[in-house]
């Protein structure tokens, strides 16, 4: 009995999650790419997915002073493999709940992925990466909604 209110009580703390995105409308799309053998065309493509993946659900994207969603990926690299550090962050300024109510930037969302890959498929796996996250902060926007 013990051992099923531990579990029923980490499972629900799983699932909520630590974010909140309700309210969210709209939002820019930002990818910053450290990765040097990366091509430019993937670049595009995950700004493709991104829009596309936001428009879908009803959050408009390119709208001045609205949240920014960006993608980093960042590489460790040795002689054959690539160690890829990808995040998802939702950053926009919010207010405070100080005495002055100053408005200040924050993240609001952060998801990440850590990959290992090689020159041959880098593109791909970083393309699955994405994919990954996107779907994680969709399915927590959806959560949120209800």
């Amino acid at each position: 009995m013990k051992l099923l209110l531990i579990f029923l009580l980490t499972y629900s703390l799983q699932a909520a999650g630590f974010w909140t995105l309700t309210g969210l409308q709209q939002a820019n799309i930002y990818v910053s790419n450290d990765l040097s053998i990366l091509k430019a065309r993937t670049v595009v493509k995950i700004k493709e997915k991104m829009k596309t993946k936001l428009e879908d659900n009803g959050i408009k994207t390119g709208a001045q002073d609205s949240a920014t969603l960006m993608v980093s990926m960042v590489e460790i690299s040795d002689d054959e493999s690539y160690f890829i550090y990808v995040k998802l962050a939702l950053g926009e300024e919010v207010q405070t709940f100080r005495e002055d109510k100053s408005a200040t930037f924050a993240l609001t969302y952060a998801a990440n992925d850590f990959i290992e890959s090689d020159e041959e498929t880098i593109d791909i796996d970083v393309l699955e990466s994405v994919d990954f996250l996107l779907d994680q902060f969709i399915e927590q926007y959806e959560d949120d909604k209800e």
